[in-house]
């Protein structure tokens, strides 16, 4: 062939359409000769890869300005790879000729590379397929990329070659089965962060001097509490996240009033790529802080021995940067969720701030019809709204559109000498606004308002 052949590929289905674990992948492939030619081969390859790349600085000894450059580090792992045979050595006529091809998804890794032949850090063993992501990281040039695609290769009897067209599909793995209606709570108490307000009245000043010459006595010993936070540990996008605390008291003392007075949640993201032989696999980090909630001012009292809810719709928004929790060969990617919780006594000035940070696994997206049974039922109390009527279809009629005077008239029904009087002696009252302009005082003339007459169909 002197010029590159016409060959493309072709995808059922929309083309943003999400591909799960199972699902079948066909599509056609196309190819227009202007005349007979001989085909050697003619393939379409079915494949996942995790492509990395990066950047490091590197010394050259050859450089006379003794300068820094860059040394460029990519390394390219194949998930798994189906090719299916189209034509082989094969004289076809000059026309458009198509073919179709048939694919499913895997449900595992292909095992592709040793076990002595790489580092510690890399996922050797098969394991379930990643969804597809792609993000920059911090080196210059460098790219952490898990695809899906099918190509089509073309190989003839020209120099020229082998000719290769791509299309790539999106995956995303399949939810987890059996997800239940609200997201499995954890308990982490907190003894490390354990607050012990002051009990006494005297002020700081007084303190100090009374410390300093040891006549200083407490009012009573300090009560000791213990807080404590529950928070699920694994959680899918669009299913409520719940956030509760609870106050135990240690001492057995009195228990005065805590007040939750603030509240900020943020969740942190992390992205690690590795590439490179084993001796040098350069990595980078990609991590990046979102803050979900950030309220004050709650003053909402919390009790004694019973856990208090801090959130009540609190859900994942469900976009391309809300990726399931995974790794792979080269690329891995897992979630923190940072909470910072104020908390204060009623009628004073002390204030306590619990920190804690745990790992977050985000599950895989669900499918619309789990995701409705996961929605909690509102609450008739939340709510103050009268509820729309339903809906009910009548018989078609032949009745008319109002007029002009049935729309915009003052009253539906005739007025009365009374009210025209009462209204005359609104505008014309000396206290009126409009009284110092007569001309500009809006009149309603009995004649101008008649019976709105009666239609019959």
């Amino acid at each position: 062939m002197a010029q590159s052949p016409n060959l493309r590929i072709l995808v059922d289905g929309d083309g943003s359409k999400i591909y799960r674990q199972g699902d079948r992948v066909t599509g056609r492939a196309f190819l227009v000769l202007e005349k007979k030619e001989y085909i050697k081969e003619l393939k379409v390859h079915f494949a996942g890869a995790c492509i990395t790349k990066t950047t490091r600085p590197h010394y050259d000894s050859s450089n006379r300005d003794s300068s820094l450059s860059n040394r460029n580090f990519e390394e390219q792992v194949r998930l798994f790879s189906i090719e299916k045979t189209l034509v082989e050595s094969t004289e076809l006529p000059a026309r458009k000729h198509s073919w179709t091809f048939d694919f499913a998804f895997p449900e595992i890794t292909e095992r592709r590379v040793s076990k002595w032949s790489r580092g510690s850090k890399f996922q050797k063993e098969p394991h379930c397929l990643p969804p597809s992501i792609s993000v920059r990281t911090n080196s210059p040039g460098g790219k952490a990329t898990v695809s899906y695609y099918v190509q089509a290769r073309l190989v003839d009897s020209g120099i020229h070659g082998p000719y290769k067209v791509t299309q790539h599909i999106y995956y995303q793995p399949a939810p987890t089965p059996g997800l239940v209606r609200e997201a499995r709570v954890m308990s982490r108490v907190l003894y490390n962060q354990i607050w012990k307000p002051e009990k006494d009245s005297a002020k700081g000043v007084e303190k100090v001097f009374s410390k300093v010459g040891r006549k200083y006595k407490s009012n009573g010993r300090h009560p000791r509490i213990v807080p404590t936070l529950y928070f699920p540990e694994k959680v899918a996008p669009g299913q409520h996240i719940p956030l509760s605390i609870a106050l135990y008291n240690a001492s057995n003392l009195e228990r005065p009033q805590v007040i939750l007075d603030s509240l900020n949640v943020s969740i942190a993201t992390h992205t690690v790529a590795i590439c490179g032989n084993p001796w040098t696999q350069p990595e980078d980090t990609i991590s990046r802080t979102v803050t979900c909630i950030s309220r004050h001012n709650i003053n909402k009292p919390i009790p004694f021995d019973t856990p208090t809810a801090m959130t009540s719709n609190f859900k994942l928004v469900d976009d391309a940067e809300c990726v399931p929790t995974f790794k792979t060969y080269t690329i891995s990617r897992r979630y923190s969720m940072i909470l910072t919780v104020g908390l204060k006594l009623e009628g004073e000035e002390q204030r306590f701030t619990i920190r804690s940070t745990h790992g977050l696994e985000i599950l895989p997206r669900m499918s619309p019809e789990d995701l409705a049974l996961t929605m909690r039922p509102v609450d008739e109390n939340e709510l103050d709204v009268e509820p729309l009527p339903l809906y009910r279809a009548r018989e078609h009629s032949m009745e008319l559109a109002p007029d002009y005077e049935t729309l915009y008239s003052l009253s539906p029904t005739p007025s009365t000498n009374s009210s025209l009087d009462y209204f005359s002696e609104r505008v014309t009252s000396p206290s009126s606004s409009l009284s110092s302009t007569p001309g500009s005082i809006p009149t309603t003339p009995e004649s101008e308002i008649v019976p709105l007459p009666v239609r019959t169909c």
